[in-house]
């Protein structure tokens, strides 16, 4: 048998082949985390006009003399446009901040470099020189007409809707949310709400189905439904048809090593599924599987995560996190970066390991792996921020070893 893959390569089997979802035009309020898949272009000159980038009066650089008396014209508020006649040798106009200053005058002087007459109809400044385009935000300065201002594959924020509401575009075309259906297993599983007097000491509550619930629509899926799966051939199979038959992703927890009730891998075989990778060399999860194939006439993803709920909270990080971002079209990696450790952490000498850890140190610059007692505690992983690479190694990593960390989503 060959050896099982690490982790990087592991990752790179699942996603090969993984084609964006097709896409979709949608509201300005609905758009926020979807990625965008089409250019967004300026439809004209940004700004489209000088532009007052202050309140104060526009004046004509040229005809500047200082302590000039000048007569106060009117007024150009934002949003109209000048319409009066103007000698800019003695003349000046009150204006606010983004109106359009009109020619021919090419700077504004500050409101506070102001003294106004008592009648309001004169003004003086307290400077002795005005330079062209003082204060004045260029037209055109920020884009050209037809220039792109967000290129497609950025995962939409609210800056970006600002943007695209000023050029008019109210329905960006970006990609459908990828369907997703989760299942948990395990007879011994118990629903969150069986009361402690009516649990087995063999039983435990079901903590799987709420993470995943949790977690996959904050990376990005529509979770359809999510339910638990008795351990019998039958269910496993009846569940995994029903799901295939409407998700483009199927997450399962459970049921995916090789025990005798270890029943997707053969589920999804019979269904017509090619398994792309089943286990990992990797703490937890080793026994991580992937699979594709056809339902309804579309490409379904199956993800089988291992059940011991640390297992499940490591390996959707890693692998359904990555998997959602493939489907929804994002190129973007996870955001993985570099910490140094504040202790030392001992590794897995043949598996890479991924512990819940938590930053600590001044301004939280130092990353600490949190007490490890296995894949089924899932106490402590309370105080985790996120999660700990540690590869595979025969000695301990001293401290202030940079090591790569995976921040949770917020």
């Amino acid at each position: 048998m060959p050896p099982l893959p690490f982790y990087d390569d592991a990752l790179t089997a699942v996603l090969a082949g993984v084609a964006a979802l097709e896409t979709e035009p949608v509201s300005l309020t609905d758009a926020p985390g979807r990625v965008l898949r089409e250019p967004l272009f300026a439809d004209r000159e940004q700004p489209p006009f000088e532009r007052a980038a202050m309140d104060g009066f526009a004046v004509a650089s040229a005809h500047w003399r200082a302590q000039q008396c000048w007569q106060i014209a009117g007024a150009v508020p934002a949003g109209a446009a000048w319409a009066g006649n103007i000698d800019p040798a003695r003349d000046v106009v009150q204006i606010a901040t983004g109106a359009a200053v009109p020619p021919p005058f090419d700077a504004v002087v500050q409101i506070e470099l102001a003294q106004v007459s008592s009648d309001a109809q004169s003004v003086r400044f307290t400077l002795d020189h005005v330079a062209a385009w003082r204060n004045v935000h260029r037209r055109g300065a920020d884009a050209a007409a037809r220039d792109v201002l967000i290129p497609a594959y950025i995962r939409l924020s609210p800056h970006h809707l600002a943007l695209a509401a000023t050029v008019g575009i109210t329905r960006p075309q970006v990609t459908r949310r990828p369907r997703v259906v989760a299942l948990s297993s395990g007879d011994e599983v118990m629903p969150p709400d069986t009361a402690t007097a009516a649990l087995e000491p063999q039983q435990i509550r079901n903590s799987n189905g709420p993470l995943l619930a949790a977690l996959l629509p904050r990376l990005g899926a529509q979770l359809l439904e999510h339910h638990h799966v008795p351990d019998t051939a039958a269910a496993v199979a009846q569940a995994c048809a029903h799901a295939a038959a409407q998700a483009d992703l199927v997450v399962t927890a459970g049921g995916v090593s090789v025990g005798e009730r270890d029943l997707f891998p053969q589920a999804w075989r019979a269904l017509g599924f090619t398994t792309r990778l089943h286990g990992v060399a990797m703490q937890p999860g080793k026994p991580v599987l992937s699979a594709s194939g056809m339902a309804a006439g579309r490409p379904v993803q199956v993800l089988g995560l291992p059940g011991n709920p640390v297992s499940v909270l490591a390996t959707a990080h890693l692998f359904a996190w990555p998997l959602l971002r493939a489907l929804a079209g994002d190129p973007a990696p996870l955001p993985w970066r570099r910490v140094p450790l504040a202790g030392t952490a001992t590794p897995n000498p043949r598996r890479d390991a991924f512990r819940p850890a938590a930053l600590t140190g001044p301004d939280q610059q130092q990353v600490a792996m949190l007490p490890w007692r296995g894949s089924g505690d899932l106490s402590h992983t309370a105080a985790a921020h996120g999660l700990l690479a540690l590869p595979a190694a025969d000695a301990p990593y001293p401290a202030a070893t940079p090591l790569r960390f995976l921040p949770f989503p917020s």
